[in-house]
Protein backbone atom coordinates (compact mmCIF):
# COMPACT_ATOMS: atom_id res chain seq x y z
CA UNK A 1 0.00 0.00 0.00
CA UNK A 2 2.67 2.60 1.49
CA UNK A 3 4.93 1.43 -1.79
CA UNK A 4 1.82 2.30 -4.25
CA UNK A 5 1.34 5.60 -2.82
CA UNK A 6 4.68 6.93 -2.58
CA UNK A 7 5.10 5.42 -6.28
CA UNK A 8 2.54 7.44 -7.10
CA UNK A 9 3.66 11.09 -5.51
CA UNK A 10 7.01 10.14 -7.33
CA UNK A 11 5.33 9.98 -10.66
CA UNK A 12 3.77 13.58 -10.47
CA UNK A 13 6.62 15.35 -8.42
CA UNK A 14 9.47 13.58 -11.01
CA UNK A 15 7.86 14.07 -14.04
CA UNK A 16 6.77 17.91 -13.11
CA UNK A 17 10.32 18.77 -13.25
CA UNK A 18 11.46 15.85 -15.64
CA UNK A 19 10.18 18.33 -18.42
CA UNK A 20 12.86 21.21 -17.57
CA UNK A 21 15.48 19.08 -18.63
CA UNK A 22 13.78 16.72 -21.86
CA UNK A 23 12.02 20.18 -23.21
CA UNK A 24 14.80 21.40 -25.38
CA UNK A 25 15.96 18.62 -27.22
CA UNK A 26 12.12 17.89 -28.12
CA UNK A 27 12.07 21.70 -29.07
CA UNK A 28 14.76 21.00 -31.43
CA UNK A 29 13.25 18.02 -33.02
CA UNK A 30 9.54 18.78 -33.38
CA UNK A 31 9.83 22.27 -33.24
CA UNK A 32 7.24 24.57 -31.33
CA UNK A 33 9.54 26.93 -29.46
CA UNK A 34 7.03 29.89 -29.19
CA UNK A 35 4.62 27.30 -27.11
CA UNK A 36 7.18 26.00 -24.60
CA UNK A 37 5.52 27.64 -21.77
CA UNK A 38 2.02 26.34 -22.64
CA UNK A 39 4.32 23.09 -21.62
CA UNK A 40 4.16 23.87 -18.43
CA UNK A 41 0.41 25.46 -17.68
CA UNK A 42 -1.45 22.64 -19.28
CA UNK A 43 0.24 20.46 -17.59
CA UNK A 44 -0.47 22.33 -13.99
CA UNK A 45 -4.68 23.59 -15.62
CA UNK A 46 -4.83 19.52 -15.65
CA UNK A 47 -3.58 18.79 -12.35
CA UNK A 48 -5.73 21.31 -10.66
CA UNK A 49 -8.77 21.01 -13.03
CA UNK A 50 -8.26 16.72 -11.82
CA UNK A 51 -7.30 17.74 -8.23
CA UNK A 52 -10.32 19.73 -7.46
CA UNK A 53 -12.81 17.22 -8.70
CA UNK A 54 -10.93 14.21 -7.02
CA UNK A 55 -12.87 14.37 -3.90
CA UNK A 56 -16.11 13.92 -6.07
CA UNK A 57 -14.59 11.28 -8.05
CA UNK A 58 -13.86 8.93 -5.17
CA UNK A 59 -16.98 9.19 -4.03
CA UNK A 60 -18.25 8.64 -7.32
CA UNK A 61 -16.67 5.98 -8.22
CA UNK A 62 -14.39 4.83 -5.02
CA UNK A 63 -11.15 4.93 -4.40
CA UNK A 64 -9.65 2.72 -6.34
CA UNK A 65 -11.04 2.57 -9.17
CA UNK A 66 -9.98 6.59 -8.86
CA UNK A 67 -6.43 4.96 -8.92
CA UNK A 68 -6.70 3.08 -11.28
CA UNK A 69 -8.07 5.45 -14.01
CA UNK A 70 -5.35 8.55 -12.84
CA UNK A 71 -2.61 5.54 -13.00
CA UNK A 72 -4.42 5.00 -16.57
CA UNK A 73 -4.48 8.60 -17.98
CA UNK A 74 -0.73 9.39 -16.65
CA UNK A 75 0.69 6.26 -18.47
CA UNK A 76 -1.37 7.45 -21.56
CA UNK A 77 -0.14 10.96 -21.38
CA UNK A 78 3.38 9.49 -21.38
CA UNK A 79 2.72 7.19 -24.59
CA UNK A 80 1.30 10.38 -26.72
CA UNK A 81 4.32 12.58 -25.51
CA UNK A 82 6.89 9.91 -26.46
CA UNK A 83 5.37 9.44 -29.74
CA UNK A 84 4.54 13.05 -30.21
CA UNK A 85 5.63 13.92 -33.87
CA UNK A 86 4.99 18.16 -33.14
CA UNK A 87 4.01 20.44 -30.18
CA UNK A 88 0.95 20.27 -30.48
CA UNK A 89 0.68 16.70 -29.85
CA UNK A 90 3.23 16.88 -27.33
CA UNK A 91 0.96 19.65 -25.36
CA UNK A 92 -1.52 16.77 -25.43
CA UNK A 93 0.24 14.50 -23.82
CA UNK A 94 1.10 16.99 -21.04
CA UNK A 95 -2.42 17.83 -20.29
CA UNK A 96 -2.93 13.85 -19.68
CA UNK A 97 -0.11 13.86 -17.49
CA UNK A 98 -1.30 16.29 -15.88
CA UNK A 99 -4.74 14.79 -15.28
CA UNK A 100 -2.99 11.25 -14.44
CA UNK A 101 -0.65 13.27 -12.31
CA UNK A 102 -2.84 15.33 -10.45
CA UNK A 103 -5.17 12.80 -9.79
CA UNK A 104 -2.89 10.80 -7.92
CA UNK A 105 -1.07 13.29 -5.32
CA UNK A 106 -4.95 14.53 -4.60
CA UNK A 107 -6.04 10.34 -3.84
CA UNK A 108 -3.15 9.92 -2.02
CA UNK A 109 -4.18 12.40 0.49
CA UNK A 110 -7.69 11.29 0.54
CA UNK A 111 -6.02 7.31 0.81
CA UNK A 112 -3.79 8.43 3.93
CA UNK A 113 -7.03 9.83 5.55
CA UNK A 114 -9.28 6.86 4.46
CA UNK A 115 -7.13 3.94 4.69
CA UNK A 116 -4.52 4.69 7.71
CA UNK A 117 -4.85 5.15 11.42
CA UNK A 118 -4.88 8.84 12.37
CA UNK A 119 -1.91 8.68 14.72
CA UNK A 120 0.01 7.65 11.59
CA UNK A 121 -0.54 10.43 9.15
CA UNK A 122 2.12 12.94 10.13
CA UNK A 123 4.66 9.98 10.00
CA UNK A 124 3.28 9.11 6.21
CA UNK A 125 3.09 12.69 5.30
CA UNK A 126 6.89 13.21 6.46
CA UNK A 127 7.33 9.93 4.38
CA UNK A 128 5.67 11.24 1.37
CA UNK A 129 7.53 14.60 2.06
CA UNK A 130 10.68 12.53 1.60
CA UNK A 131 9.59 11.21 -1.97
CA UNK A 132 8.66 14.51 -2.71
CA UNK A 133 12.36 15.90 -2.29
CA UNK A 134 13.78 13.56 -3.81
CA UNK A 135 11.84 13.85 -6.60
CA UNK A 136 13.06 17.11 -6.58
CA UNK A 137 16.73 16.23 -7.71
CA UNK A 138 15.98 13.16 -9.24
CA UNK A 139 13.73 14.45 -12.17
CA UNK A 140 15.81 16.89 -14.01
CA UNK A 141 18.52 14.49 -13.38
CA UNK A 142 16.74 11.61 -14.92
CA UNK A 143 15.28 14.02 -18.30
CA UNK A 144 18.86 15.11 -18.47
CA UNK A 145 20.14 11.55 -18.61
CA UNK A 146 17.77 11.10 -21.79
CA UNK A 147 18.59 14.11 -22.98
CA UNK A 148 22.33 13.64 -23.22
CA UNK A 149 21.71 10.46 -24.84
CA UNK A 150 19.65 12.08 -27.60
CA UNK A 151 16.81 9.81 -26.35
CA UNK A 152 14.45 12.80 -24.76
CA UNK A 153 11.46 9.91 -25.94
CA UNK A 154 12.97 7.61 -23.73
CA UNK A 155 12.20 9.07 -20.92
CA UNK A 156 8.49 9.83 -21.37
CA UNK A 157 8.69 5.69 -21.84
CA UNK A 158 10.25 5.15 -18.31
CA UNK A 159 7.60 7.21 -16.46
CA UNK A 160 5.02 5.32 -18.37
CA UNK A 161 6.36 1.90 -17.48
CA UNK A 162 6.19 2.99 -14.00
CA UNK A 163 2.60 4.15 -14.52
CA UNK A 164 2.04 0.50 -14.76
CA UNK A 165 3.74 -0.54 -12.24
CA UNK A 166 1.52 1.87 -10.74
CA UNK A 167 -2.01 0.57 -11.82
CA UNK A 168 -0.31 -3.14 -10.79
CA UNK A 169 -0.31 -2.11 -7.14
CA UNK A 170 -2.99 -0.72 -6.89
CA UNK A 171 -4.79 -3.45 -7.91
CA UNK A 172 -2.54 -5.85 -5.12
CA UNK A 173 -2.70 -3.01 -2.72
CA UNK A 174 -5.88 -1.00 -2.63
CA UNK A 175 -9.20 -2.74 -1.14
CA UNK A 176 -11.75 -2.47 -3.55
CA UNK A 177 -14.64 0.17 -2.02
CA UNK A 178 -17.98 1.15 -2.63
CA UNK A 179 -18.76 4.07 -4.75
CA UNK A 180 -21.53 6.86 -2.81
CA UNK A 181 -24.27 7.72 -5.22
CA UNK A 182 -26.30 10.78 -3.76
CA UNK A 183 -29.59 10.86 -2.80
CA UNK A 184 -31.05 12.40 -5.25
CA UNK A 185 -29.55 9.72 -7.37
CA UNK A 186 -26.26 10.19 -10.22
CA UNK A 187 -25.38 13.59 -10.50
CA UNK A 188 -24.40 15.59 -13.73
CA UNK A 189 -20.90 16.36 -14.37
CA UNK A 190 -19.65 20.02 -13.32
CA UNK A 191 -18.97 21.29 -16.73
CA UNK A 192 -19.98 25.09 -15.78
CA UNK A 193 -17.49 24.76 -12.22
CA UNK A 194 -14.50 22.94 -14.30
CA UNK A 195 -14.86 25.77 -16.95
CA UNK A 196 -14.93 28.89 -14.01
CA UNK A 197 -12.01 26.92 -12.66
CA UNK A 198 -10.15 26.70 -15.99
CA UNK A 199 -10.68 30.05 -17.01
CA UNK A 200 -9.45 31.62 -13.74
CA UNK A 201 -6.26 29.64 -13.98
CA UNK A 202 -5.24 30.88 -18.07
CA UNK A 203 -6.22 34.49 -17.11
CA UNK A 204 -4.13 34.41 -14.04
CA UNK A 205 -1.51 32.43 -15.92
CA UNK A 206 -1.87 35.16 -18.71
CA UNK A 207 -1.64 37.69 -16.52
CA UNK A 208 1.77 36.91 -14.81
CA UNK A 209 3.58 36.94 -18.41
CA UNK A 210 1.00 40.17 -19.87
CA UNK A 211 3.81 43.56 -19.76
CA UNK A 212 0.65 45.37 -19.54
CA UNK A 213 0.27 47.01 -16.63
CA UNK A 214 -3.35 47.59 -17.10
CA UNK A 215 -4.39 44.28 -18.52
CA UNK A 216 -2.54 41.99 -16.39
CA UNK A 217 -4.38 43.15 -13.24
CA UNK A 218 -7.60 43.41 -14.98
CA UNK A 219 -6.62 39.77 -15.59
CA UNK A 220 -6.40 39.10 -12.26
CA UNK A 221 -9.51 40.94 -11.26
CA UNK A 222 -11.27 38.49 -13.91
CA UNK A 223 -9.74 35.39 -12.51
CA UNK A 224 -10.93 36.25 -9.45
CA UNK A 225 -14.56 36.48 -10.30
CA UNK A 226 -14.37 33.43 -12.21
CA UNK A 227 -13.01 31.62 -9.37
CA UNK A 228 -16.08 33.48 -7.20
CA UNK A 229 -18.71 32.13 -9.82
CA UNK A 230 -17.04 28.50 -8.95
CA UNK A 231 -17.05 29.09 -5.37
CA UNK A 232 -20.40 29.87 -5.54
CA UNK A 233 -21.12 26.99 -8.03
CA UNK A 234 -19.90 24.67 -5.81
CA UNK A 235 -21.99 25.47 -2.18
CA UNK A 236 -25.30 25.50 -4.56
CA UNK A 237 -24.64 21.73 -5.76
CA UNK A 238 -23.48 19.92 -2.39
CA UNK A 239 -24.83 16.73 -3.86
CA UNK A 240 -21.77 16.81 -6.31
CA UNK A 241 -19.71 19.44 -4.81
CA UNK A 242 -16.37 19.48 -5.41
CA UNK A 243 -14.87 20.99 -2.09
CA UNK A 244 -15.62 21.03 1.60
CA UNK A 245 -18.37 23.71 2.11
CA UNK A 246 -17.51 26.94 3.11
CA UNK A 247 -13.82 26.02 1.84
CA UNK A 248 -11.67 29.09 3.13
CA UNK A 249 -13.75 30.28 5.93
CA UNK A 250 -11.38 30.55 9.15
CA UNK A 251 -14.25 30.07 11.44
CA UNK A 252 -13.94 26.02 11.21
CA UNK A 253 -10.47 23.83 11.51
CA UNK A 254 -10.40 22.77 7.85
CA UNK A 255 -11.43 26.31 6.60
CA UNK A 256 -8.27 27.79 8.21
CA UNK A 257 -6.25 25.12 6.92
CA UNK A 258 -7.21 25.65 3.65
CA UNK A 259 -6.70 28.84 3.84
CA UNK A 260 -3.15 28.83 5.06
CA UNK A 261 -2.07 26.60 2.43
CA UNK A 262 -3.63 28.45 -0.20
CA UNK A 263 -2.16 31.94 1.48
CA UNK A 264 1.68 30.42 2.30
CA UNK A 265 1.40 29.13 -1.82
CA UNK A 266 0.87 32.35 -3.11
CA UNK A 267 3.74 33.99 -0.82
CA UNK A 268 6.32 31.41 -1.41
CA UNK A 269 5.34 31.57 -5.27
CA UNK A 270 8.23 34.07 -6.15
CA UNK A 271 11.60 31.45 -5.56
CA UNK A 272 10.24 29.35 -7.54
CA UNK A 273 9.18 31.52 -10.65
CA UNK A 274 12.14 34.18 -10.54
CA UNK A 275 14.54 32.14 -8.26
CA UNK A 276 16.66 30.63 -11.38
CA UNK A 277 16.84 33.79 -13.66
CA UNK A 278 18.27 35.42 -10.52
CA UNK A 279 20.06 33.50 -10.34
CA UNK A 280 21.73 32.48 -13.36
CA UNK A 281 21.83 36.53 -14.49
CA UNK A 282 22.69 37.97 -11.10
CA UNK A 283 25.10 35.07 -9.89
CA UNK A 284 26.03 33.48 -12.99
CA UNK A 285 24.82 29.96 -12.20
CA UNK A 286 24.20 27.51 -14.76
CA UNK A 287 20.46 26.15 -15.16
CA UNK A 288 21.63 23.16 -13.52
CA UNK A 289 23.20 24.55 -10.71
CA UNK A 290 20.25 27.08 -9.80
CA UNK A 291 17.51 24.49 -10.42
CA UNK A 292 19.72 22.46 -7.38
CA UNK A 293 19.70 25.32 -5.58
CA UNK A 294 15.92 25.65 -5.87
CA UNK A 295 15.74 22.09 -5.34
CA UNK A 296 17.23 22.37 -1.81
CA UNK A 297 13.62 24.28 -0.46
CA UNK A 298 11.83 20.78 -1.09
CA UNK A 299 14.84 18.96 0.68
CA UNK A 300 14.61 20.75 3.85
CA UNK A 301 10.67 20.44 3.65
CA UNK A 302 11.41 16.39 3.94
CA UNK A 303 14.35 16.56 6.28
CA UNK A 304 11.97 18.68 8.68
CA UNK A 305 8.80 16.82 8.14
CA UNK A 306 10.32 14.02 9.17
CA UNK A 307 12.28 15.57 12.40
CA UNK A 308 8.81 15.95 13.54
CA UNK A 309 6.74 13.26 12.74
CA UNK A 310 6.52 12.06 16.20
CA UNK A 311 5.27 15.32 17.98
CA UNK A 312 2.76 14.69 20.05
CA UNK A 313 -1.05 16.99 20.20
CA UNK A 314 0.38 19.83 22.06
CA UNK A 315 3.66 20.14 20.54
CA UNK A 316 2.07 20.09 16.84
CA UNK A 317 -0.29 23.03 18.07
CA UNK A 318 2.77 24.87 18.50
CA UNK A 319 4.68 23.46 15.38
CA UNK A 320 1.63 24.86 13.36
CA UNK A 321 2.04 28.35 14.51
CA UNK A 322 5.79 28.52 13.96
CA UNK A 323 5.48 27.49 10.84
CA UNK A 324 4.18 30.61 9.14
CA UNK A 325 6.52 32.24 11.39
CA UNK A 326 9.87 30.64 9.53
CA UNK A 327 8.29 31.25 6.67
CA UNK A 328 7.92 34.63 6.75
CA UNK A 329 11.57 34.65 7.61
CA UNK A 330 12.34 33.17 4.34
CA UNK A 331 10.58 35.72 2.48
CA UNK A 332 12.17 38.63 4.20
CA UNK A 333 15.66 37.27 4.41
CA UNK A 334 15.35 36.48 0.66
CA UNK A 335 14.24 40.03 -0.09
CA UNK A 336 17.18 41.02 1.78
CA UNK A 337 19.80 38.95 0.31
CA UNK A 338 19.15 37.80 -2.60
CA UNK A 339 20.05 41.23 -5.04
CA UNK A 340 23.69 40.90 -3.30
CA UNK A 341 24.68 38.25 -5.56
CA UNK A 342 26.13 35.67 -3.26
CA UNK A 343 24.70 32.62 -3.24
CA UNK A 344 25.61 31.38 0.61
CA UNK A 345 23.49 34.69 2.31
CA UNK A 346 21.20 33.41 0.42
CA UNK A 347 20.68 29.82 1.10
CA UNK A 348 19.66 29.58 4.73
CA UNK A 349 16.54 31.30 4.01
CA UNK A 350 15.92 29.25 0.97
CA UNK A 351 16.13 26.57 3.58
CA UNK A 352 13.71 28.29 6.19
CA UNK A 353 10.77 28.08 3.06
CA UNK A 354 10.88 24.21 3.25
CA UNK A 355 11.35 24.15 7.34
CA UNK A 356 8.30 26.38 7.72
CA UNK A 357 6.29 23.94 5.19
CA UNK A 358 7.32 21.09 6.61
CA UNK A 359 7.65 21.53 10.18
CA UNK A 360 3.12 21.80 9.98
CA UNK A 361 2.17 20.60 6.90
CA UNK A 362 1.79 16.84 8.60
CA UNK A 363 -0.19 17.98 11.22
CA UNK A 364 -2.19 20.48 9.34
CA UNK A 365 -3.37 17.75 6.82
CA UNK A 366 -4.63 15.55 9.51
CA UNK A 367 -6.77 18.51 11.28
CA UNK A 368 -8.23 19.65 8.26
CA UNK A 369 -9.14 15.73 6.94
CA UNK A 370 -10.20 15.49 10.87
CA UNK A 371 -12.29 18.27 10.86
CA UNK A 372 -13.94 18.07 8.10
CA UNK A 373 -18.29 17.03 8.52
CA UNK A 374 -19.21 13.74 7.98
CA UNK A 375 -19.39 13.26 4.13
CA UNK A 376 -16.82 15.54 3.36
CA UNK A 377 -13.67 14.05 4.39
CA UNK A 378 -12.98 13.04 1.17
CA UNK A 379 -13.57 16.45 -0.70
CA UNK A 380 -11.41 17.67 1.88
CA UNK A 381 -8.19 16.00 1.76
CA UNK A 382 -8.42 15.69 -1.70
CA UNK A 383 -8.63 19.97 -1.88
CA UNK A 384 -4.97 20.80 -0.12
CA UNK A 385 -3.02 20.00 -2.94
CA UNK A 386 -5.34 21.68 -5.44
CA UNK A 387 -5.60 24.54 -3.58
CA UNK A 388 -2.10 24.81 -2.74
CA UNK A 389 -1.23 24.06 -6.67
CA UNK A 390 -3.64 27.27 -7.12
CA UNK A 391 -1.71 28.90 -5.01
CA UNK A 392 1.44 29.01 -6.84
CA UNK A 393 -0.67 29.63 -9.77
CA UNK A 394 -1.81 32.77 -8.40
CA UNK A 395 1.39 33.94 -6.98
CA UNK A 396 3.51 33.29 -9.97
CA UNK A 397 0.62 35.68 -12.01
CA UNK A 398 1.38 37.98 -9.08
CA UNK A 399 5.01 37.81 -9.15
CA UNK A 400 4.88 38.34 -12.89
CA UNK A 401 2.84 41.89 -12.26
CA UNK A 402 5.30 43.05 -10.24
CA UNK A 403 8.34 42.15 -12.31
CA UNK A 404 6.60 43.82 -15.31
CA UNK A 405 5.91 47.16 -12.90
CA UNK A 406 9.42 47.52 -12.49
CA UNK A 407 10.96 46.94 -15.77
CA UNK A 408 11.43 43.14 -16.08
CA UNK A 409 12.79 42.18 -19.72
CA UNK A 410 15.28 39.48 -21.13
CA UNK A 411 18.28 42.45 -21.47
CA UNK A 412 16.76 44.42 -18.22
CA UNK A 413 20.07 46.10 -16.51
CA UNK A 414 21.89 44.90 -13.38
CA UNK A 415 20.29 47.51 -11.41
CA UNK A 416 16.64 46.95 -11.83
CA UNK A 417 17.45 42.81 -11.88
CA UNK A 418 18.23 43.90 -7.94
CA UNK A 419 15.09 45.91 -7.65
CA UNK A 420 12.84 43.34 -8.84
CA UNK A 421 14.58 40.78 -6.44
CA UNK A 422 13.84 42.32 -3.63
CA UNK A 423 10.12 43.42 -4.16
CA UNK A 424 9.66 40.21 -5.87
CA UNK A 425 10.19 38.75 -2.54
CA UNK A 426 8.97 41.66 0.03
CA UNK A 427 5.81 42.30 -2.04
CA UNK A 428 4.45 39.00 -0.84
CA UNK A 429 5.02 39.76 2.94
CA UNK A 430 1.63 41.40 3.77
CA UNK A 431 -0.49 38.18 2.45
CA UNK A 432 1.84 36.09 5.08
CA UNK A 433 0.07 37.87 7.61
CA UNK A 434 -3.00 36.11 6.75
CA UNK A 435 -1.08 33.14 6.72
CA UNK A 436 -0.22 33.81 10.45
CA UNK A 437 -3.67 34.51 11.77
CA UNK A 438 -4.99 31.08 10.09
CA UNK A 439 -2.18 29.10 11.70
CA UNK A 440 -3.56 30.16 14.96
CA UNK A 441 -6.97 29.85 14.04
CA UNK A 442 -6.23 26.11 12.94
CA UNK A 443 -4.41 25.61 16.26
CA UNK A 444 -7.11 27.31 19.03
CA UNK A 445 -9.72 25.62 17.16
CA UNK A 446 -7.86 22.41 18.49
CA UNK A 447 -6.49 23.54 21.29
CA UNK A 448 -10.50 23.22 21.74
CA UNK A 449 -11.30 20.52 20.62
CA UNK A 450 -8.86 18.49 22.83
CA UNK A 451 -10.40 20.36 25.63
CA UNK A 452 -13.99 18.95 24.75
CA UNK A 453 -12.84 15.64 24.65
CA UNK A 454 -10.78 15.62 27.54
CA UNK A 455 -13.92 17.18 29.18
CA UNK A 456 -16.54 14.42 27.81
CA UNK A 457 -14.12 11.70 28.58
Amino acid sequence: MVAALTLGIWLHAADSLLIVTTLPSAVAEIGGDAYVSWAYTLYMLASILIGASTGLLTLTIGLRNAFLAAGALFAVGCVISALAPDMATMLIGRFVQGMGGGGQVALVFVALDRLFPKPMLPKLVALTSAVWSMSAFCGPMVGGVFANMGMWRGAFWAFALQAVLFVILVLVAVPRDAKREAADGPARPPYLRLFALAAALLLVSQAGVDPDPIIAPAMVVLAGLALALFLWRDSTKRNNAMLPPQPFRPNTAYGAGLLLAITLAIATASLFTYGPFFLEHLYGLSPLESGYIIAAESVAWGIAAISVANAGLRLESWLIRAGPVVVILGIAGLAITMPGGSVWPIMPFVLFLGLGFGMMWGFVIRRVTAAAPEGERERASAALPTVQQFGYAVGAAVCGIIANALGFTGDASEETLRTISVWIFAGFLPITMISLWAAWRLSRDWDSVLQDRATNG
